[in-house]
């Protein structure tokens, strides 16, 4: 289930999961960030809208038709959206899936990217994978070595402690055939 669509199920049918902000996500990061959240007060922020005059016109627009919201200000400086409602009418969570909506944000909430420290991590691995490449002058790279490695260990260990390392042993062995199909299916 989409977050935004489980965001709506929610706000319709009035589960809560905390006093104040209902089950409002807090994200902190992505497409549509939740600021604060006050009774009858909601303030967003959407980095898409900066410097997008008429996006943000189109959003106050169709946002402030909603019944139930006193005032829709949207800041194309800052991309901002403060929303005033009536906290008997409007629930804050609905406002947040809104706004997802009418900006055609649901991918970038449902996916966001991976963090830093993975981005990192896998581009130091292609750049380890590059040089062995290159070293090997193209006979061979990291992932290929490494599989190799791995199918070798496990039939090492298959026989030469016999019977007590066959599900070791085979499965290193099925590791690396496995690994070895899906790298020959991905490039």
């Amino acid at each position: 289930m989409h977050i935004v669509t489980g965001l709506l199920l929610a706000g319709l049918a009035g589960i809560k999961r905390n006093g104040q902000g209902g089950s409002l996500p807090g994200f902190s990061t992505g497409p549509v960030q939740t600021l604060h959240v006050l009774p009858g007060r909601v303030r967003f922020k959407v980095p898409s809208l900066k410097d997008d005059k008429e996006g943000c016109d189109a959003l106050a627009k169709r946002l402030g038709g909603v019944e139930g919201i006193e005032s829709v200000q949207v800041s194309a400086v800052t991309g901002s959206v403060l929303v005033l409602f009536d906290a008997a009418e409007v629930k804050p969570e609905l406002l947040f899936a809104a706004i997802v909506r009418l900006l055609g944000l649901e991918d970038e909430v449902d996916n966001p990217p991976p963090p830093l420290v993975a981005r990192e991590l896998n581009n130091f691995a292609r750049s380890l994978n590059r040089a062995v490449y290159e070293k090997t002058g193209g006979v061979i790279n990291l992932w290929t070595g490494l599989m190799i490695a791995l199918a070798a260990y496990g039939v090492r260990r298959a026989m030469v402690d016999g019977t007590r390392a066959w599900p070791a042993g085979f499965t290193m062995v099925w590791w690396a055939v496995n690994a070895l199909g899906r790298q020959r299916n991905n490039g």
